[in-house]
């Protein structure tokens, strides 16, 4: 498996993560940027944007577009199962046990 393959799986559960931890279950691109960041796993903001494109077009997010550089992704309830490990899907790791 490609490195660039196992750091996009990475990525996308990392903001699934995030989403579903957010008290409103969203967030912006800038949060999200800083939340991949933080964990090695940052990206240019034109690569989130296709990371969030591919979630969106799954059914994992919904994406609203304020601007070209804005945008507010929200988890749905496909997204939470996955960001919970109830769900196993192709593209996105599979999340470890909480409190490992």
């Amino acid at each position: 498996m490609a490195l660039q393959q196992v750091q996009a799986e990475h990525q996308r559960i990392s903001i699934l993560i995030a989403l579903n931890e957010s008290a409103d279950y969203g967030a912006n691109t800038s949060m999200l940027a800083d939340v991949l960041a933080r964990f090695a796993l940052g990206c240019s903001r034109d690569q989130l944007k296709t990371l969030l494109n591919w979630l969106e077009q799954n059914g994992y997010v919904k994406v609203e577009r304020l601007t070209d550089n804005t945008w507010i992704a929200r988890i749905t309830a496909e997204g939470i199962d996955v960001a919970e490990g109830r769900s196993t899907v192709p593209g996105i790791k599979r999340p470890a046990p909480r409190g490992y």
